[in-house]
């Protein structure tokens, strides 16, 4: 297969905005855990000179009820310092960390967006989006509040969060959506395979998955998977490199989100854009969520 000399950027949505084929999944920098605060604008400032410029963030990002915000600020702080080109950072909005649910009104929508203006320090957030769809609040209602602060200049562009193909639909029919993000891995390959991809190929719409390498319960059983580890040795990386590099093969419009707490994480991560499989190895990884199911049903 042709290899290009370097990773080709890809369009963020119809944004008219390119970005770095793997972006930066920021939580694990807040959560329970966390580096400290040094430590973290460092992994920030290694994806950036790694050539990251995407980054994911949500304002319930942190450790406690008390800090809400933590992820923003801390973007805030690391950009503050950072001598380089753009960064787009993507926030959300609409899950009450306090009462522990999600509350995509548009009352609620509204303060949380104002409150990560004041975190990020910015006049307007490049890309909003809706963290989930609220059982209690009709979801257009949650998707017209979204449009009205795009109207007044508060957020540039609006995306969706743990979404159904059936949400995007109806997002679409009121306001224009740039991305969906939701969780997406070999072992959780749904959305590559139910409809969501193709949607989004359609409609111009980017699909960011989180949880890329399998999320908090999956990481290290795919680390450790014979096929991965092959595959790892084969192209001289590592395991997660390998998963990250499948990501990229499903779609030009896939951007995919890992996160990292480490700066040689966040540069290991920008490595997987220059990694081009084979198409019988991604045929390999995409096989081993059909092979995580044979199991499951002989046990």
């Amino acid at each position: 297969m042709t290899r290009p000399a370097a990773p080709v950027r890809r369009m963020l949505g119809r944004t008219g905005r390119t970005v770095f084929p793997v972006g930066l999944g920021a939580m694990p920098l807040s959560m329970g855990g966390r580096p400290d605060e040094a430590a973290a604008v460092a992994t920030l400032h290694a994806a950036f000179d790694a050539g990251i410029d995407f980054v994911d963030t949500a304002n319930v990002y942190c450790a406690g009820d008390d800090e809400i915000g933590h992820n923003e600020r801390l973007i805030a702080k690391a950009l503050s310092s950072w001598p380089g080109e753009t960064i787009t950072v993507a926030a959300k909005g609409g899950v009450d960390r306090r009462i522990r649910r999600v509350d995509a009104s548009p009352w609620f929508l509204r303060q949380s967006c104002t409150d990560s203006l004041r975190a990020l320090g910015c006049e307007a957030i490049f890309l909003y989006q809706l963290h989930a769809p609220d059982a209690e609040i009709p979801f257009e209602d949650s998707i017209g509040e979204l449009a009205r602060l795009q109207e007044e200049g508060k957020i540039a562009h609006i995306g969706l969060c743990n979404v159904s193909v059936a949400h995007l639909h109806a997002a679409q029919r009121i306001v224009r959506i740039e991305s969906v993000q939701n969780a997406c891995n070999p072992l959780d390959p749904e959305d590559y395979e139910n409809g969501m991809l193709s949607a989004c190929q359609d409609q111009g719409v980017s699909f960011v998955p989180h949880s890329v390498i399998g999320g908090a319960h999956h990481h290290h059983a795919l680390a450790r998977h014979p096929v991965l580890v092959d595959l790892a040795a084969k192209y001289r990386t590592t395991p997660y490199a390998v998963v990250i590099a499948w990501h990229l093969a499903q779609s030009d419009c896939v951007i995919p989100i890992p996160g990292a707490s480490k700066p040689q994480t966040a540069a290991a991560s920008a490595s997987a854009a220059s990694l081009y499989l084979e198409d019988d190895d991604i045929a390999a990884v995409s096989a081993l969520s059909r092979a995580e199911e044979s199991v499951g049903a002989a046990g």
